[in-house]
């Protein structure tokens, strides 16, 4: 079976641009300073290496699943140009839960130590239950991204699962929001930090537009997914290739 490796490319460029434009940025000269990459990668201190990597996995999973939901809206409103891209979804999206998992497990077991009390705090505790629900959310959407999940739950019900990643989407900006959020300054993010969050609103609006706009419905899972092979023809016919 072949393996196809741009959506593989896709994750290792978005990985690779918040190395170099949010961990090698400084907030005190508002420059990147590549000395600050290198110190998180060559592990002089590890526990400051795994807290940046840690904030770099939770930035790729939200611009990872910005990218997985915005693709559907995009590709209804402009088929010939962006429904190809359907077909990386699911294997962008399975890479991002698992980035996902990753940094709930580093969260839990060396940032807040299992600690009832420090993971519920007050600070913290909107930010955390936002984390868990959407982290099981996708947790579900990533199982039954299956077709034997389709013929198990029927399309309908399958549909609907995978439509709140959406909601799953929005408390992961929320998750966000409030853990880069201090009393004293606010809102604080690197600027590229910024430009994920905000493309990742633009996924959630742009969606929120198709309920507005009359746009074809799809049927079958494999339209989720470009692999619908009978809609590739009519794409190119529309596009006037052959």
């Amino acid at each position: 079976m072949k393996i196809d490796y741009r959506p593989w490319l896709i994750v290792f460029l978005v990985i690779v641009s918040i190395l170099f434009l949010y961990t090698a940025y400084d907030k005190q000269t508002k420059t990147l300073k590549l000395e600050n990459l290198i110190k998180v990668l060559s592990f002089q201190d590890i526990t400051y290496s795994l807290r940046e990597l840690n904030k770099v996995a939770a930035l790729a999973a939200l611009g990872l699943l910005a990218l997985v939901f915005i693709v559907g809206p995009l590709s209804k409103f402009w088929p010939v140009v962006f429904a190809k891209y359907l077909a990386y979804r699911k294997t962008v999206g399975v890479i991002s839960f698992v980035i996902i998992l990753l940094h709930t497990a580093y969260s839990l077991f060396i940032y807040y130590k299992l600690d009832p009390g420090s993971i519920f705090a007050q600070a913290t505790l909107l930010p955390v239950i936002f984390g868990f629900i959407a982290f099981f959310i996708f947790l579900i959407m990533t199982i039954t991204s299956t077709k034997s999940a389709v013929q198990k739950l029927g399309y309908k019900k399958w549909k609907t699962i995978q439509t709140c990643g959406y909601i799953g989407l929005l408390l992961v900006i929320l998750h966000f929001f409030y853990i880069e959020s201090k009393p004293t300054a606010g809102f604080d993010v690197r600027p590229y930090g910024l430009v994920i969050f905000y493309f990742a609103i633009a996924a959630l609006l742009l969606r929120l537009g198709i309920i507005f706009v009359k746009t074809p419905e799809r049927k079958l899972y494999e339209e989720h997914f470009g692999e619908n092979e009978e809609g590739r023809k009519n794409s190119k016919k529309i596009s006037g290739k052959k």
